[in-house]
């Protein structure tokens, strides 16, 4: 891959208009004097105006020749794409190379095929795939005061939201004003003061790892009732988030606590989730109402109900409280000095605070109490939990799955990391930012995982305005309303930059090999557009650094307590990404918890 020349694009486009001034100026001349010539009478001879003509027509074509697509003197390149057909664009050729249940391979396929830089369109729906992360970041320089984000192309959930009056979900899904309000409202006490939650997300994972064994692999006495191990992880990462939002977990991993309702609450939104990858594939499913579009919409109903009554259950009991205390305070609201503390990750352990809601594990380590305490009207709680815990357990599980598959399948990268993680934290919980800062082999398999086997392959855009992309010194225009994405399936599985790019090896991302890499080609794997998939720019997903802590905090915990392994090595290699809302591995492997000596 050409790296690109700003500088020598300038230069290019200057002589280009130069040239087509020149050209203009020729025709317009030799225009002037035919008619001068016409209104004198002259007679031409045959030859002679057989030679105007010849010298009209070649600078007309030396001036159309500078580029057949020229837009403001900017020479604009079409870029390689399979052949389009009427209305139904190149859907053809995407379903010759395997659709959906093909798609990491199409993208990487298409990449090697067209270059970086390719498009595809469905049906009117015109799609730019860009393969360099330094290209897409113009992209990202482009977005206005009002982003639009990936949610939005998501219609499904867009969809509903309006037709049912979600309030939250609405803004969440819109990229005008109402979305900035919402962004501003949850950015503090969400994005920011992420390390705030960190204890109690710790706290959750110990109680995952204490049961992991017992329910995932089973005993004499409940092996009829073992949890699959990819299920485990959604209960995990609903119990972590959970724990965010109010302060303290449900349980939902072990089975001697857990409430049927947080179980119907976890499988109605991987449905819902699983769902809405269905019919963002097959748009006939909502024109004809079918019945997996009917099953979407029972299952995000059990899902803003559940929300609902966890808030409303919630507010009760923070009003109960009040009341005994004599309403002191109103709503005894977080002090500056304890809201700053919380952005800057301290951990307010409720010693000798006046916060009445001991019983509520101190409200003001949890997102909604805090939102409590800013006085976020009691409907838009309501319609917040929901939506949030959806997205905080599924994206988050997707992420998860991966990463245990890459290292039960490799167990000796396993073996390192539980040796980093016994030198580092000898069985302690991570609880502080240091501490997952202090682990660099775990960071950096959780990188790995993210580019070998990433839960999406393109990291996708939207621009209000058309936007012009350089890629090797070629102009291409992105019309408003394109969907441009970032290829995760294309350089960091290319050779070129990756050796051996289908073997799972961490210590790629280690702090010395990304330091070698510097100066050489293959230093663009390193680049941010890589590291995960929670979005960059403005609308990075709200949940990113909590999601990432998770993602650290249990696995660190379950790799210092177990050694995960594949129930039947033979089935390493017999699983394929499949294309859902995200992907995963399908069918997942059952996997085994051994007690790590």
């Amino acid at each position: 891959m050409q790296t690109n020349k700003p500088s020598m694009h300038k230069a290019t486009n200057i002589i280009a208009t130069i040239a087509m001034k020149i050209s203009i100026l020729a025709i317009a001349k030799l225009l002037f004097f035919s008619l001068h010539n016409r209104n004198n009478n002259k007679i031409k001879t045959k030859k002679e105006t057989t030679m105007t003509a010849s010298k009209f027509l070649l600078l007309l074509l030396l001036a159309s020749s500078v580029n057949p697509f020229v837009s403001g003197f900017t020479t604009i390149t079409e870029p390689p794409s399979p052949f389009k057909w009427p209305i139904v664009g190149t859907l053809p050729d995407f379903m010759a190379r395997g659709g959906v249940d093909k798609l990491p391979e199409i993208y990487h396929n298409m990449y090697q095929e067209f270059g970086t830089i390719y498009a595809m369109s469905q049906f009117g729906s015109d799609t730019l795939i860009i393969s360099d992360p330094y290209v897409y970041d113009t992209v990202l320089r482009s977005e206005g005061k009002f982003p639009i984000g990936a949610a939005e192309s998501v219609d499904t959930f867009v969809n509903y939201y309006r037709e049912n009056n979600i309030t939250m979900g609405i803004k969440s899904t819109s990229h005008g004003p109402e979305w900035k309000e919402w962004r501003t409202q949850l950015d503090p006490d969400l994005y920011v003061a992420w390390k705030s939650y960190l204890p109690a997300i710790a706290k959750t994972a110990n109680q995952i790892s204490t049961v992991a064994g017992y329910e995932i692999s089973g005993n004499d006495n409940n092996m009829d009732q073992k949890v699959k191990f990819v299920d485990f992880i959604s209960r995990s990462a609903f119990d972590m988030f959970y724990s965010v939002m109010y302060g303290e977990s449900p349980q939902t991993t072990n089975s001697a606590q857990v409430k049927p309702d947080d179980i119907e609450f976890v499988k109605a939104s991987k449905t819902a989730f699983d769902l809405t990858g269905v019919m963002l594939t097959n748009p006939l499913e909502k024109i004809f109402q079918t019945d997996t579009f009917q099953k979407f919409n029972v299952n995000m109903d059990k899902v803003m109900e559940f929300g609902n009554e966890k808030a409303v259950e919630f507010l009760i009991r923070v009003r109960e409280e009040e009341k005994k205390e004599g309403g002191k305070g109103d709503g005894v609201a977080a002090t500056a000095s304890s809201s700053t503390t919380m952005a800057e990750g301290g951990v307010d352990e409720g010693e000798g605070s006046k916060c009445p809601i001991q019983s509520l594990t101190n409200r003001r380590n949890s997102l909604l109490g805090r939102l409590v305490d800013k006085k976020l009207p009691d409907d838009e709680l309501g319609t917040l939990t929901g939506p949030m815990l959806m997205a905080g357990v599924d994206t988050t599980a997707y992420v998860m799955s991966w990463l245990y598959l890459n290292l039960a399948s490799n167990p000796d990268v396993q073996t390192k990391l539980a040796n980093e993680l016994k030198s580092v934290l000898n069985g302690a919980d991570v609880t502080t930012a240091e501490q997952i800062n202090s682990l660099p082999y775990l960071k950096a398999c959780i990188r790995e995982s993210h580019r070998l086997t990433p839960s999406s392959t393109v990291s996708a855009k939207k621009l209000e305005k058309d936007v012009d992309i350089v890629v090797n010194d070629k102009t291409y225009r992105a019309k408003a309303g394109t969907q441009i994405c970032l290829n995760l399936c294309a350089l960091p599985w290319d050779e070129q930059y990756v050796d051996n790019p289908l073997e799972y090896r961490p210590e790629r991302f280690m702090p010395d090999a990304i330091e070698a890499r510097k100066g050489t080609p293959s230093e663009i794997i390193d680049h941010p557009g890589f590291d995960d998939g929670f979005g960059r720019g403005k609308r990075r997903c709200l949940g990113a650094n909590v999601a990432k802590a998770e993602i650290i905090i249990l696995a660190a915990r379950l790799i210092q307590d177990w050694e995960v392994t594949l129930a039947d090595p033979s089935q390493r290699d017999n699983w394929v990404p499949k294309q859902y809302l995200m992907l995963k591995a399908d069918p997942y492997p059952d996997m085994k918890l051994t007690p790590r000596q």
